[in-house]
């Protein structure tokens, strides 16, 4: 799921004051696209954002999502892959296992409870508990841990930097980008990202909140605006910092910092990137996402 997607196709339909039907899965067994916890949006056309069986189900879930709004209470399914479903819905998708989902209602005049909170939470920056109520029969509730997506900060608005933005984007993370030449931001391409900045790169605190961010990128190719936002991100609790260039450029820019390219040793990946090969922007954009995607799932 694609929070970023999930949360504005949200806020489009609210902005409306359209309904919706909010999709969880409460419960899950064997071999399964999804667990517990993920969930889909459907609107009153079968429109629908998220994916929560690899496209076999989706189908079948906006037809009973059109029940719901009509009937406006929440109604639970199951779908066991492992009893020849996978036949019946037509797809070979080769998952075998169960998954019971909850299908409830988001209407308007009930403030859209629970998503409501559950956006609030994703424009945010802490992670939360929300508790969703089965409809089941059992009166137990679901316990989801709703995490905002990413805030990615990006030190350099060259054209190696576009792709960069536009993949983060397509995962759901918050990107903002940052640079001291004005004619960069403005001719770029950073449709893309949550917010640009243009500002003197020693001048990072006039602008944002460095600390607010979960991962960097240094890639001005500028040494000494290289060296000035270093300088910054060494006093951050930044998990992820990663620097464009080989190694050496890396030591001369840990040389020149002194006692501040100390904090950053264990958390500067330089060259940024994981090693999968290509060339050129796109290539090098894939492998430094990837490696932040690694960075995230290892914390």
């Amino acid at each position: 799921m694609n929070p970023t997607t999930l949360l504005q196709f949200f806020n489009s339909h609210r902005e409306r004051a359209e309904p919706l039907v909010l999709v969880t899965v409460y419960e899950t067994a064997g071999s399964t696209y999804s667990k517990a916890g993920a969930q889909m949006l459907v609107n009153a056309n079968g429109v629908f954002r998220g994916m929560l069986s690899g496209g076999c189900l989706e189908g079948d879930l906006a037809i009973r999502a059109q029940q719901v709004l009509e009937s406006e209470a929440p109604r639970t399914v199951t779908y066991d892959l492992g009893k020849g479903d996978d036949e019946l819905w037509g797809m070979g998708v080769g998952c075998d296992g169960l998954m019971r989902m909850q299908l409830q209602p988001l209407l308007p005049r009930d403030g859209y409870v629970p998503f409501a909170e559950i956006a609030q939470i994703l424009c945010g920056n802490a992670a939360k508990e929300v508790r969703v109520p089965l409809a089941d029969g059992s009166n137990a509730e679901l316990t989801i841990l709703v995490e905002p997506p990413p805030q990615i900060l990006v030190l350099g608005a060259g054209l190696d930097a576009e792709p960069v933005v536009r993949f983060a984007a397509e995962l759901g993370w918050r990107c903002t980008v940052v640079d001291h030449r004005k004619a960069y931001i403005d001719n770029g391409d950073f449709a893309a990202a949550v917010a640009t900045y243009c500002t003197a790169s020693n001048r990072l605190s006039d602008v944002l909140d460095a600390e607010q961010f979960d991962m960097a990128v240094v890639m001005s190719h500028h040494l000494a605006s290289d060296r000035d936002y270093l300088m910054q991100l060494a006093d951050t609790s930044i998990a992820y910092i990663g620097l464009l260039g080989p190694p050496n450029r890396r030591d001369r820019l840990l040389a020149d910092l002194g006692a501040p390219g100390e904090k950053l040793k264990d958390r500067l990946y330089g060259p940024a990137g994981i090693p999968i090969g290509g060339r050129g922007p796109a290539a090098i954009a894939l492998s430094i996402v990837a490696q932040m995607q690694q960075k995230l799932s290892s914390c």
